[in-house]
């Protein structure tokens, strides 16, 4: 994910928003949005990466060694 350092000055008037904002240029345009985290967390205590990859995700669905749901509610008395 890319940063971007902005000016102690923008950097307040965001912190100070009580929700999302649209971001907009000069001429009006929007550039993106901008959602403030509540306790404002430095970056290096974010977690931006998933903590597994795409790869990983498919494999783990592949797996099918589940119970029938009969078995699971047979087994708690249901």
């Amino acid at each position: 994910m890319n940063q971007i350092i902005v000016n102690n000055d923008l950097g307040q008037q965001l912190g100070q928003l009580p929700g999302q904002a649209i971001l907009c240029d000069a001429n009006g345009r929007a550039l993106g949005f901008f959602s403030p985290l509540e306790d404002q967390p430095r970056v290096e205590d974010l977690q931006l990466e998933p903590p597994l990859s795409i790869a990983a995700v498919e494999e783990l669905r592949k797996v099918r060694d589940g119970k029938p749901l009969e078995a699971i509610l047979s087994r708690l008395g249901l």
